[in-house]
């Protein structure tokens, strides 16, 4: 009986994930229906259904983070509401809505329907864009883009260096060079550098004058100032100046360093950015916000 129960384990595994898959997809697409959730989708271009999975923050992360109930909604709809064709969530869509709106292309320019659309565009197929760390949906349209430079980062491996398959970039320490870059694209990563104030210097000196980075980041209403949660110290040890979080489990994921406030628009520009946000302001029932910044031509 044993041996036929390890025999049979390996085969039965995969298709209970499968089951398992099939029936929470299910369940949030009657739910979409249910609830007319339906969107064209700026990234892939298809009408379909939005799929809102209010599980993606569990309850430890709101009990860590002390969030309401409420908020706690507008981040579960930030990090799911995802296109039911290319699996793009809300943020990726609205980083994706503030692309096109920055790079129109045509002749006259004019705003592109979609990135699967845009990316066909000589003018969008000239651009050389860093996109630091993988943005879930959006990626697969871009990497269609002929100088994309994608990378993640990978803990123990050497900035510009390849494992498996990807370059690993550390966001405070690139190793691209200056000027290297007509756009930069983030996605909920700046909270987990541990120098806020490196990896903005670094991101602004391989941007070309007048460069761009479009990003977005956790921003929670009622948070005046960014502060740290974490900080390194020079023996590598953590020093805790805040309930320690990681993202998304609470405890476990990846470490949160920084917690931005209201004041981030103000050290964007001190950073040497000028500054704009869409689908702002922060709110209770909206925290999804994209930061649009352009690098100035002079340091202040």
């Amino acid at each position: 009986m044993l041996v036929i129960r390890r025999w049979l384990k390996p085969l039965l595994v995969p298709i209970w994930n499968g089951a398992h898959h099939v029936g929470w997809r299910a369940g949030v697409l009657a739910d979409a229906l249910w609830q007319r959730r339906f969107e064209r989708c700026v990234v892939c271009g298809r009408f379909g259904p939005i799929l809102y999975r209010r599980w993606v923050i569990p309850p430890r992360l709101e009990e860590l983070w002390g969030l309401s109930p409420r908020v706690a909604e507008a981040l579960a709809r930030k990090e799911s509401c995802e296109c039911s064709w290319c699996g793009a969530k809300l943020r990726a869509r609205r980083l994706a809505q503030a692309l096109l709106e920055t790079f129109p292309v045509g002749s006259p320019p004019a705003l592109a329907r979609s990135v699967a659309a845009w990316v066909r565009h000589p003018e969008a197929r000239a651009l050389r864009v860093a996109e630091i760390n993988v943005i879930e949906g959006l990626h697969g349209q871009i990497a269609r883009l002929p100088a994309l430079a994608y990378s993640e980062y990978r803990e123990g491996v050497h900035s510009g260096k390849v494992s498996n398959g990807v370059r690993s970039e550390d966001l405070a320490q690139l190793t691209y060079a200056d000027d290297s870059f007509d756009l930069v694209l983030t996605s909920e990563t700046l909270e987990h550098v541990p120098s806020l104030d490196g990896a903005l210097r670094e991101i602004r000196r391989i941007l070309v004058p007048g460069g761009w980075h479009l990003f977005t980041i956790p921003l929670l209403p009622g948070v005046p100032k960014t502060f740290a949660r974490t900080v390194v110290r020079a023996d590598a040890t953590r020093e805790h100046r805040a309930t320690s979080i990681c993202h998304p489990g609470g405890d476990v994921g990846y470490p949160v360093f920084t917690e931005f406030g209201a004041d981030l628009p103000d050290l964007l520009r001190q950073a040497g950015f000028e500054v704009s946000t869409r689908f702002g302001p922060v709110t209770e029932d909206d925290v999804a916000q994209v930061f649009v910044c352009r690098k100035t031509f002079v340091r202040p």
